[in-house]
C-alpha cells in the first residue's frame, strides 16, 4: 500500500468562551471527541475546507478569523498535516449535520475539555498545545496561507 499525505483543516469554533466539539460516529473512532474537521479535497482551498467540515459536522457556519496551531505527524500510513483555525459563529442557526458521521455536536469550557479523559478525545495528546494557545491568545494570521501575497 502506498503511503498518503493528507491535510486535515479543522476548526477551533468558539462563542461565550466555549468551544464546539463533535463526539465522532464512524466505526473505527465512534465515540470520541473531535474538533469538527476533515480532509481538504483536491482543488480546495484549505479555508474553505474548514468552512465546509464544519458546515457538514455541526450544522453551523463560521468565519475563520486566525490559525491556532499546525501539527505534523508520522504514521503508518504516511504523513498527516492538521491546520487548526480560529473560528466564530457567522450564523447561530444550526442546520442538520451529517449524523452518519457525527453522533452529537456539544460545547465545552476549555476546563470541561482539560478535564476529560485523553482516551475520549481523539488524537488527545494534541489537544494541550491546543488549549494552551487559546488561553494564551497565540494566534498567527490566516494569511500566511496565501501565497500569491508572497509572489509577484
Amino acid at each position: 500500500m502506498d503511503k498518503m499525505i493528507n491535510i486535515i483543516a479543522s476548526s477551533c469554533v468558539i462563542n461565550n468562551n466555549k468551544i464546539l466539539m463533535v463526539q465522532e460516529n464512524k466505526s473505527d473512532i465512534q465515540g470520541l471527541w473531535d474538533l469538527p474537521g476533515g480532509r481538504v479535497k483536491i482543488n480546495e482551498d484549505i479555508k474553505q475546507a474548514a468552512i465546509r467540515e464544519t458546515l457538514e459536522e455541526t450544522g453551523y457556519n463560521i468565519d475563520l478569523n486566525n490559525i491556532l496551531l499546525i501539527q505534523n505527524y508520522i504514521t503508518n500510513r504516511g504523513v498527516l498535516l492538521i491546520i487548526y483555525f480560529y473560528a466564530t459563529l457567522s450564523d447561530f442557526r444550526q442546520v442538520e449535520y451529517r449524523k452518519s458521521e457525527i453522533s452529537n455536536v456539544k460545547w465545552f469550557t476549555i476546563e470541561e475539555i482539560k478535564n476529560m479523559s485523553k482516551k475520549n478525545i481523539r488524537g488527545g495528546d494534541g489537544i494541550d498545545k491546543l488549549l494552551y494557545n487559546i488561553e494564551n491568545q497565540i494566534k498567527y494570521p490566516l494569511d500566511i496561507l496565501d501565497i500569491h501575497n508572497y509572489i509577484n
